[in-house]
C-alpha cells in the first residue's frame, strides 16, 4: 500500500525546472535516488522531483510537509489520497514574512495537523478551525541517560544553524560572557552546517553528529543545553538533551514550552542576554540546582 507522499520545503518550482531539464535536455541534471540520513523501511516507495499532478502516485494519503507544497496538494484528484498538511513551524519566511500568505495555506481544505500548542493557536487564528494536535517526540532507544548527571564538567552544548531564528551567534556571545566568569567552561557545538565564523579554542564543533555522538559526547557530557531561539515549531533537540541529562536553558517561546517549564528548565525572555548569562553561570556554580532540574526532565 502506498500510504504517504512527502514533498519537502520550497523545492516545488526548482524540481519542476529540473524535471524539464531532465526530460528535454538529455538528462543533464542527475540526482542520487537514495536516502542516506534515515533508515527507511524497504516497503516504502520513494518518488523524487515530483512537480506535476501526473507524477503523483495514487495513494491512500498525501501529506504536504511545508507551506509551498500545499497548493499543488490541494489541487490533486481524490485518487491521490486524503489530503493532510503537517505544520511544523510558522513558515512565514517562505512568503517574505507575510502572515496573510501563510494563513492562506491553512485554508486550502487540507486536514491541518500541528506539532505544538502555539501552532495550534496560530492555525485557529488564521483559519477559524481546530487542527489536529500531534506533539513531537524523540526516540528513547537513541536518546537516554547513558552517563550520570552528577559530577559533569562545566560543559554547555549549543546547536549550530544557519537560520537566523536559531540565533547561534547570540548563543556563542552568551557563552563568551559566561566564560569570563566560569574559566573552565567548555562548549560543545554541533550541527549539519559548518560554522561561518572562527570558533574560540574552548568550543569543540561536531559536524553532522549521529545519535550516538549526541547521546555520549555532546548531550551526555553537558550540564546545560542552551536554546536561544526566537521561533521554533517544537525543538526536538531540547527533548533529546533532557533525555540525556542536560538541563535546558531556553527562550520562553512556543513549541519549547510544550515540554519545558519552570519546574524542569530555565526559561528566559528571548532578548534578555544578561539573563541568559546569569542563568548559565548560576547553574554551573550550583551543582545541586543543575542536577535537580536535569533529573526532573531526564
Amino acid at each position: 500500500m502506498t500510504f504517504l507522499f512527502n514533498m519537502r520545503e520550497k523545492h516545488f518550482l526548482i524540481s519542476k525546472a529540473q524535471r524539464f531539464v531532465n526530460n528535454h535536455i538529455h538528462q543533464v541534471v542527475k540526482h542520487s535516488e537514495e536516502l542516506t540520513w534515515f533508515d527507511l523501511d524497504k516497503n516504502v516507495n520513494i518518488y523524487y522531483d515530483v512537480a506535476t499532478q501526473n507524477e503523483f502516485p495514487d495513494a491512500d494519503f498525501v501529506v504536504a510537509t511545508a507551506a509551498p507544497t500545499t497548493t499543488i496538494v490541494s489541487k490533486l484528484p481524490e485518487t491521490k489520497g486524503k489530503k493532510f498538511y503537517f505544520i511544523q513551524n510558522f513558515e512565514t519566511w517562505f512568503y517574505d514574512e507575510s502572515v496573510e500568505k501563510i494563513n492562506e495555506t491553512y485554508n486550502l481544505g487540507l486536514t491541518n495537523i500541528v506539532i505544538s500548542n502555539e501552532l495550534r493557536q496560530k492555525v485557529i487564528e488564521g483559519s477559524g478551525k481546530e487542527p489536529k494536535y500531534l506533539p513531537n517526540f524523540y526516540n528513547p532507544d537513541e536518546f537516554f541517560l547513558a552517563k550520570p548527571i552528577e559530577n559533569r564538567d562545566n560543559i554547555v552544548c549549543l546547536i549550530n544553524h544557519t537560520h537566523e531564528v536559531k540565533r547561534t551567534k547570540l548563543g556563542l556571545e552568551i557563552l563568551a560572557e559566561v566564560k569570563k566568569q566560569v574559566p573552565d567552561l567548555k562548549v560543545e557545538l554541533f550541527g549539519a552546517y559548518e560554522p561561518v565564523t572562527e570558533l574560540a579554542d574552548y568550543v569543540n564543533f561536531t559536524y553532522k553528529a549521529n545519535p550516538e555522538q549526541l547521546r555520549n559526547d555532546i548531550y551526555g557530557k553537558s550540564k546545560i543545553y542552551l536554546l536561544p531561539s526566537v521561533l521554533e515549531g517544537w525543538v526536538l533537540t531540547g527533548m533529546e538533551a533532557m533525555a540525556c541529562g542536560a538541563t535546558v536553558v531556553s527562550s520562553r517561546i512556543g513549541g519549547i514550552v510544550d515540554y519545558a517549564n519552570d519546574g524542569n528548565s530555565i526559561l528566559i525572555e528571548p532578548d534578555n542576554k544578561a539573563a541568559f548569562v546569569k542563568a548559565i553561570v548560576d547553574l554551573l556554580n550550583d551543582a545541586d540546582k543543575c542536577e535537580t532540574l536535569a533529573k526532573k526532565s531526564a
